[in-house]
């Protein structure tokens, strides 16, 4: 499995070259004296979540390439939604496949099917995106999904407290 991570911008398409990404300044006060940088293995995944809010990471499984994302509080909130009426039975494998469900770009270049119009509420589309993978998928691949959305999720919270290390007060 390869993994590739990046930042989600709804604008930049699998496929599409990405820019050339511009040298990074050094840190420096106003004294001169050169300051701690961020550790550079958590620059792209910080300036994701600085600037847009999510990840993304590409893998392959199977001989298929999946785009997934971190979700935001909309969609995490979505997902209560559509997962309400399993609270009797099935709740956990009704959440996994909503969170892949909301968690996937692209599959091979594509994404799932979106109810059409632009005045689509959110819980209208995460139903439509869930009832789509929960008939359509089966379980060995939602739950790998859901293993490397874990995993992307894993690598936020690394980069947060990496973040948090690198502008805590000088000892």
């Amino acid at each position: 499995m390869t993994d590739t991570y990046g930042t989600f911008d709804p604008a930049d398409r699998p496929g599409r070259k990405a820019a050339t990404p511009e040298a990074k300044p050094t840190l420096t006060a106003e004294d001169g004296t050169e300051l701690p940088s961020f550790d550079e293995r958590y620059t792209e995944a910080f300036e994701g979540l600085m600037f847009l809010g999510s990840l993304t990471k590409s893998f392959s499984w199977l001989g298929h390439e999946f785009v997934i994302r971190t979700l935001g509080v909309d969609e995490q909130l979505a997902v209560a939604q559509v997962t309400a009426k399993y609270k009797d039975g099935g709740e956990q494998l009704a959440y996994v496949a909503a969170v892949v469900a909301m968690a996937i770009v692209t599959v091979d270049g594509e994404e799932l099917p979106t109810p059409i119009g632009e005045d689509q509420q959110l819980a209208e589309w995460a139903h439509r995106r869930f009832a789509f993978v929960k008939a359509n998928w089966f379980q060995a691949t939602i739950n790998q999904v859901f293993q490397t959305y874990l995993e992307l999720e894993d690598t936020v919270s690394k980069v947060v407290d990496a973040m948090g290390k690198a502008f805590a007060p000088a000892a």
